[in-house]
């Protein structure tokens, strides 16, 4: 028996899926901010009973877990991390307060960008009084300019000491060419605090961390990921010495936002920040192909946030090679998502006479007014009781009883009265307000972010409110076709599952490759660029040996990011070969840059006659894990036996209350067909399939909602 766990912590709801041989299992839970073991544990023994065992005995047997966490989301939020030292360049210790001309509008929503009068920029998370400049200059060839001097680093090490540091990030200018000062100044750390001893303090290199160009962002990277790196191994290691007690011995991976996994000992705090969403893209990639959908947007409607994402076909999987991490630009290449605070735990209220809905959230303690735990403020999913969506009885399977009194007295006091309305009409305009900012956002990423047609899509509907919501926003972003899945409101955890184990390695290096004026491709460059190529390398062949892979069983990908001579901007290029061997060799990548370039910017933006230069090298190591498929089903159409009632369900202002019949979503076989209005319950979600939809379940047991 072969037996795999997927865990997705989110803002509100701990999920598990759990692939058992051919069959598969879900499992949900609050999420315990206090402990986030504890909700894994509660999802997980939920899952287990459904296929009549115990954790313990279900560990035991377990082949894999892979973890997708918030722990280091939470502490950036709450500014919970490791008080550190930077230690940079004397004459750049301003660096990361200055940052780049916009980063007073990185990580703000749309409306807080466009009142720029009262922008401001994000507070450092490293204050000035911990930053201290040492003497040192290293040219942008790597040459030493101006040595560095042991004195000078233990002067600026006692002084940060002194401020009760407990940690040391070393930036140093072009660190990423010649690193040998960073690790000087490591070195004399180290001697002065051993690692034998108590005081021993920790030391984070750029040039290890980000050997990339681009001095705040590089900066930020290694901030970022020193300040979440105690926090985020504390618990991980907790965890996984509580999963030991209980019996599991097998490997444990963690979900990264570059699209992959890998094992604790080969990943970096920074890289589970947002994995969840990223996990998302890569599971909806998998499925996507299964059902024959090759462009798809994703919706994952949570109880805290929303998050989209993009599956378009005849792309490799888009990438972020400039995100933004809380209101910070750093060097992670992760896969591309966006968010946005709307989800079933987003909080209505009135506003200068308007009703406006998130992004404050009441999470899952004390969450919705409904959630009887001492909420007194509107949400999204009081709005769902109040409309009848969602059976105050059957919450996650009657596991957890909703109090619809409670949701109506906080929509009545907080949004109705105010607004002069009615109850329900007041649920159905907070309902309305929410799909469109989601619906609007889809639009946004999909049509001018992307550069795609919303209408050549299919939406996939996931999370636990993506259902429910899930056609009201896919008419603001003009979507016809929906997909819900039996496994959507666990999909996050699912999707940690269709990864694999993946490691990349960035390197910045400037290399030119034709010149113009002699007309020439430059193969003298082919020995700078197969050695910095043969380092990445290495460093993959390390990894991907701890992981327990042989690299001639690893697929590599070889990025190459190139530009026209003195360009800034730079386009990835997927080199033919790893190695460059002849000039054909030089010919050939140059010549795929340049059709790139045209493709993006216009044929007549062409322009070899600056040079053509690579400025990055991006390797990317993939070992293949086992992954869930689809089972097909045999066709029978007949859903009349998963018929469990009806219900009033308000329908908005011009229909109002309509008896409307209830299916329960397990019990309908393949090949069904309904015109709504009508309700699919399932233990964890509500499909609502409003009237001028129609819902059909296909041979996979996918439900599909169709515009007529």
């Amino acid at each position: 028996m072969s037996l795999r766990i997927g865990v997705d912590v989110g803002g509100t709801f701990t999920d598990v899926f759990m692939q058992r041989d051919d069959e598969v299992y879900r499992g949900k839970s609050d999420t315990t901010h206090y402990d986030l073991k504890v909700g894994f544990m509660n999802a997980a023994r939920s899952a287990v009973e459904r296929f009549g065992s115990t954790l313990e005995d279900a560990l035991r047997s377990a082949d894999s877990i892979v973890y997708s966490t918030t722990v280091g989301t939470n502490a950036l939020i709450e500014r919970k991390g490791s008080k550190l030292g930077l230690i940079t360049t004397k004459g750049f210790e301003d660096t990361v307060y200055v940052g780049r001309s916009r980063n007073w509008a990185d990580g703000l929503s749309p409306e807080t960008k466009y009142d720029r009068g009262r922008a401001q920029r994000p507070v450092p998370i490293i204050p000035g009084e911990r930053i201290v400049g040492v003497q040192e200059r290293i040219d942008n060839l790597g040459r030493v300019v101006a040595p560095i001097r042991d004195d000078d680093i233990l002067e600026k090490v006692q002084y940060l000491v002194d401020q009760g540091v407990r940690g040391f990030v070393v930036v140093t200018l072009n660190s990423f060419v010649n690193p040998v000062h960073e690790q000087r100044v490591r070195d004399v750390i180290r001697r002065q605090y051993p690692e034998s001893y108590l005081g021993h303090m920790p030391v984070y290199l750029s040039s290890e961390i980000s050997p990339q160009s681009g001095e705040y962002r590089r900066s930020m990277t290694v901030i970022l990921d020193a300040y979440l790196r105690e926090i985020t191994e504390e618990h991980l290691l907790r965890l996984t010495e509580d999963l030991r007690d209980l019996g599991y011995h097998k490997p444990f991976f963690v979900a990264k936002n570059t699209g992959g996994v890998s094992s604790l000992s080969r990943s970096q705090a920074l890289h589970l920040y947002g994995s969840s969403p990223s996990a998302t893209v890569v599971g909806a990639d998998h499925l996507g192909k299964q059902v024959e959908r090759h462009n798809v947007l994703i919706a994952d409607m949570g109880g805290t946030s929303f998050d989209v994402g993009l599956v378009v076909e005849g792309r490799d999987r888009v990438h972020e090679y400039d995100p933004i991490i809380d209101r910070y630009r750093v060097q992670i290449p992760f896969v591309a998502h966006w968010s946005i605070g709307a989800g079933g735990g987003s909080i209505a209220h009135v506003e200068n006479g308007v009703l406006k809905v998130g992004p404050e959230s009441a999470g899952s303690n004390p969450g919705p007014a409904c959630y009887a735990r001492g909420g007194e403020s509107p949400t999204v999913t009081d709005a769902d009781v109040v409309l009848g969506y969602i059976d105050p009885g059957y919450f996650l399977g009657g596991r957890i009883r909703l109090d619809e009194e409670r949701s109506r007295r906080a929509i009545e006091e907080k949004v109705a009265r105010p607004l002069g309305l009615s109850i329900e009409e007041a649920a159905w305009n907070i309902k309305k307000i929410v799909d469109g900012f989601m619906g609007q956002e889809m639009y946004r990423i999909c049509a001018l972010i992307s550069g795609q047609d919303p209408r050549e899509f299919a939406v996939f509907a996931l999370g636990g409110a993506g259902a429910v919501h899930a056609t009201g926003f896919s008419d603001f972003a003009d979507v016809k076709q929906v997909a819900t899945f039996p496994f959507g409101s666990v999909f996050g955890a699912f999707s940690t599952l269709s990864m694999d184990i993946l490691q990349s390695y960035e390197k910045t290096a400037q290399i030119g490759l034709f010149a113009w004026d002699e007309r020439e491709y430059l193969t003298d460059s082919i020995p700078h660029f197969n050695e910095e190529v043969r380092g990445l390398l290495e460093a993959g062949r390390e990894d991907m040996l701890e992981e327990g892979f042989d690299l001639d069983t690893v697929r590599l990908q070889l990025e190459v990011h190139m530009s026209y001579g003195q360009q800034r901007h730079s386009i990835p290029i997927i080199a033919p070969k790893t190695f460059l061997e002849t000039a054909e060799d030089v010919k050939q990548l140059c010549d795929m840059f340049n059709e790139a370039y045209g493709a993006n910017f216009g044929k007549g933006a062409v322009y070899p006659e600056a040079g053509i230069e690579v400025v990055q090298l991006r390797l990317s190591a993939t070992g293949p894990l086992p992954k869930f498929r689809l089972g097909s089903h045999s066709v029978d159409g007949d859903a009349s036996g998963a018929l469990k009632g009806r219900r009033q369900v308000y329908w908005g202002p011009d229909a109002g209350y309509v008896e409307t019949p209830v299916y329960q979503r397990e019990k309908m076989g393949a090949g069904a067909e309904l015109a709504g209005p009508i309700l699919c319950e399932s233990e964890d979600t509500v499909t609502v399939v409003p009237r001028h939809w129609r819902f059909r379940t296909d041979e996979y047991q996918v439900g599909w909602i169709e515009k007529i």
